[in-house]
Formats: structure tokens, C-alpha cells, sequence
């Protein structure tokens, strides 16, 4: 990355910058996934097992660190699209399909046809914020 600096001037700046603005990108996706999941799991962990149905109090500790999660992935993406709707939309969307895909491989819930066309309206919302200008 730095030789690209060193030597392609003006350009191999724009592209080492270029690459670090995508990195944050893919930082705040990785975040609110993890976020998604974790919440999905202090959620719906006590319908799959013993621990924490019988711990809700130590279940919803877990608050603390799904909110910071939360909170600097959000801080990200409104930094990225410099408006706070376009993130919160793209966490409305990712936490639709993590919860669709986390339902059916913990649940065994297979996906009906309203929650396919759901999961494609999902996909689509997200897309739509991180492309379209």
C-alpha cells in the first residue's frame, strides 16, 4: 500500500484511500452482523436452552455490549453516508435477514414464501442504500 503512495503519487493515494474507506465499510457490516446475532441469541435463547431461561439477569447483561456494538457501527455508517437514516435503515435490513437465516438454522423455521419475498425486500433495501447516489 505505502510503495503505491510512494510511488504513483496523486493516484496511489486516492486508491490506498479508496481501500481504507471500503475497509470501514465492511467494519460496520461486520459489527451490526455480530450485533444482529448476538441479540438474536439473548433473545431467543431461552425458546433453545436451559441457561438462559432459567438466567434472564445475566442474559440481559449481555445489553451492554450488544449496545455498544450498537453504537459504533451506527457511528460508522453515519459518518460513511453523513446522514443517520441510510444506516439505520441498512440495520433494519441486516437484522431482517440474520434473523431470518439465524430462525431457520437454530429453529429449523424453513422460510416461507412470505418470508422469502420479505428476506429479497431486505436485500434489496440494503442495496439500495449503500448504491444508489
Amino acid at each position: 500500500m505505502f510503495n503505491q503512495i510512494h510511488n504513483h503519487g496523486e493516484r496511489g493515494r486516492y486508491y490506498f484511500f479508496s481501500y481504507l474507506y471500503k475497509m470501514k465499510l465492511l467494519y460496520a457490516f461486520i459489527l451490526c452482523i455480530l450485533a444482529q446475532v448476538v441479540t438474536f441469541i439473548q433473545l431467543q435463547g431461552q425458546s433453545l436452552w436451559k441457561f438462559p431461561k432459567e438466567n434472564p439477569y445475566i442474559m440481559a447483561l449481555l445489553g451492554v455490549p450488544i449496545s455498544l456494538l450498537f453504537m459504533k457501527y451506527t457511528r460508522i455508517l453515519n459518518g460513511h453516508f453523513e446522514a443517520n437514516w441510510p444506516g439505520r435503515i441498512i440495520g433494519f435490513g441486516v437484522g431482517i435477514i440474520i434473523f431470518t437465516v439465524m430462525s431457520w438454522l437454530m429453529f429449523k423455521e424453513v422460510p416461507t414464501t412470505k418470508t422469502l419475498i420479505c428476506l429479497g425486500l431486505a436485500f434489496s433495501i440494503v442495496l439500495i442504500q449503500m448504491f444508489w447516489k
